[in-house]
């Protein structure tokens, strides 16, 4: 993102969405990297290409991602709804692939099978002889609470989770100028105050699925901080660790068990490199 604030709007750029309920979860992939050269730039590219200059009037929506749980084997399968009858499939930069059917209703099932690895799938549907990218990054984490994570480019990232209705801190993504947002659940409509370092530094509301995502006022340096959020009746908060991004090479990301959290920094769209760490459910915190 090379030093843009994750305050940006990011719909004005063809690959990142900014989603504000679990239903229009989503747009999983569809964007590529511009530089040629750089690790999953292909991958994106193909993407990248499918979505690109879709006229509204041939405007097919993408597939959707309603729920992800995991089952009893360590599978990720992965829900959502997309048009009746298509092809939906996970694909991975390194060439994994898993798809089923979407019934008459729409609705679809796909299951990633356990890896002790993180990984990353782009989402999509066939419909004749097209592809529909869904836009965003899905990253399946091993033996995760939460299983899945969805990464978008120049905003919060969204724990694929279902909510308790409790006020919980889930997620933080930095750029490398420091723009930060963080995210989480809380009860549905309810007003989430963000505290930094002891300064107040964002409000938001959790939308109707009861999601909440809080751009930071103040940039997030180098250096332990100290994460509160809060709303009248709860508080929720969490110690990061923000440093530069590891060097990325062969996938297009680059992820890493942490104390109470996973930390993966990836590619964007755009070519720049976002940081996301993801906390563990309270009961796995450590």
């Amino acid at each position: 993102m090379k030093n843009e604030r994750l305050m940006k709007n990011d719909r004005r750029r063809p690959g990142a969405v900014l989603l504000v309920t679990l239903l229009p979860i989503l747009a999983l992939v569809g964007s590529g990297l511009g530089g040629c050269g750089r690790p999953g730039a292909d991958w994106r590219q193909a993407h990248a290409n499918d979505q690109a200059g879709t006229p509204d009037a041939d405007y097919i929506r993408p597939p959707q991602v309603t729920a992800v749980s995991a089952d009893a084997s360590g599978a990720v399968v992965v829900s959502g709804r997309s048009e009746p009858l298509v092809t939906v499939r996970l694909s991975s930069p390194g060439g994994e692939a898993h798809g089923s059917t979407a019934g008459p209703d729409g609705v679809w099932r796909v299951a990633a099978p356990p890896s002790r690895e993180v990984r990353e799938f782009g989402l999509s549907e066939v419909i004749g002889d097209r592809v529909v990218q869904s836009e965003g990054y899905v990253a399946v984490i091993p033996s995760g609470r939460p299983p899945a994570v969805l990464l978008r480019a120049g905003t919060g990232s969204v724990a694929l989770a279902a909510s308790d209705g409790g006020l919980h801190l889930r997620t933080v993504d930095f750029d490398t100028g420091g723009g930060a947002t963080v995210s989480g659940v809380a009860k549905a409509g309810a007003a989430v105050h963000l505290i930094l370092d002891g300064v107040s530094a964002g409000d938001a509301h959790a939308d109707p699925a009861g999601r909440f995502a809080i751009t930071a006022s103040t940039l997030l340096k180098p250096g332990n901080h100290q994460l509160v959020v809060e709303t009248p009746t709860a508080a929720d908060q969490a110690g990061v660790a923000v440093s530069p991004p590891a060097p990325i090479s062969g996938l297009p990301f680059h992820a890493a068990r942490l104390a109470g959290s996973w930390r993966i920094d990836w590619l964007t769209p755009g070519g720049g490199v976002q940081c996301t760490i993801i906390l563990d459910e309270p009961e796995r915190r450590s």
